[in-house]
């Protein structure tokens, strides 16, 4: 008698128990849009979240509004075939110069980051561009987490800030009132380098993402697309569909 068959089963089985749970537990995210008022104004506000179990798309989404004082606005109009609508944010003055605050970042290169995701719009079809002002000691104005009240500055930045722990990134910007501030989540564990590690989040894929939004793009319904509103692994390029949205918006 051979017992070479359970010695198999038991060989494999010990491999799947050693298999990264990673490799397949990828964290659900969603991401949405919400208006509110600044100041009177106007803001778009838009929230990449994680979904907790048990929990779908929408009421992870809709949670993380309120919690920005914020309510979903429907989708916006303007993408062909998936591609990214428009929020109706369309900027007069180019480029969109944006700075950044390190204050609490959880990696060390936040700010070769953010310029990375700023050439990457910047390079693509159309007249939209965006630039570095450099680093900052302001927390981002409309941030509803930065502290004092909430205001129109003029400057666009980009910074960290303790949110819930659903909440990645949060993005407002406003069509009234040219301006847009970012806000990274300090309490989340990011991975950097646009490459996939284990079920973690890659920062600048995020970003890319968020400064879609600074740009004026609403979310895809393709997942051939950085505006999709969900992760799906680290990507930092652009798609056909993101190119073509971001053409449309700035012919």
């Amino acid at each position: 008698m051979t017992r070479r068959p359970a010695v198999l089963l038991a060989l494999a089985a010990f491999i799947v128990a050693a298999l990264p749970a990673a490799a397949s537990a990828k964290p659900r995210t969603a991401s949405a849009t919400g208006a509110t008022k600044v100041n009177g104004k106007t803001v778009f506000v838009e929230v990449f979240v994680k979904v907790a179990k048990g929990e779908t798309a929408r009421q992870a989404t809709n949670a993380a509004l309120a919690e920005q004082g914020a309510r979903r606005k429907p989708p916006s109009g303007g993408g062909g075939s998936g591609g990214p609508g428009f929020t109706g944010l369309v900027w007069d003055r180019l480029p969109v110069v944006q700075n950044y605050n390190g204050a609490g970042a959880l990696v060390t290169n936040g700010a070769s980051i953010l310029q990375a995701t700023q050439a990457t719009w910047t390079n693509a079809p159309g007249r939209f561009s965006m630039s570095y002002g450099g680093t900052t000691s302001r927390c981002p104005s409309l941030v509803r987490e930065c502290p004092g009240t909430q205001v129109f500055d003029s400057f666009n930045d980009v910074g960290w800030a303790g949110m819930s722990p659903r909440t990645l990134a949060v993005t407002w910007s406003s069509s009234s009132i040219d301006e847009a501030d970012m806000a990274i989540n300090t309490k989340v564990t990011w991975s950097t380098g646009c490459t996939q590690v284990g079920n973690s989040i890659d920062l600048q894929t995020v970003v890319l993402h968020e400064n879609g939004h600074v740009a004026g793009l609403d979310h895809a319904s393709s997942t051939q697309s950085v505006m999709y509103p969900s992760y799906q692994t680290a990507r930092c390029s652009l798609f056909p569909l993101d190119q073509t949205a971001i053409a449309a918006l700035y012919p």
